[in-house]
């Protein structure tokens, strides 16, 4: 997985910056990227039993999409 928080976030970007991501948001950026990943770690400190850090894999990218939809309501798919 990712050895670092950085490459965790350039993965994440990969995925849905405006440019040449596979899913692109308007309005996703690398801060908003390390936010939401602070929020995630947080509600997986809170929740140990229901959430679970996978080392940086598809599913904690997905859960980090979504909290950064959550906490950036103005953020949105291209269409």
């Amino acid at each position: 997985m990712h050895s670092s928080i950085e490459g965790f976030i350039d993965y994440i970007y990969s995925f849905y910056n405006v440019v040449d991501g596979l899913y692109p948001v308007y309005g996703c950026t690398k801060s908003k990227i390390k936010d939401a990943i602070h929020e995630y770690w947080r509600q997986i400190e809170k929740y140990p039993t229901v959430l679970t850090w996978g080392y940086g894999d598809s599913l904690d990218r997905e859960r980090v999409r979504d909290i950064m939809f959550d906490l950036y309501p103005a953020i949105s798919y291209k269409k």
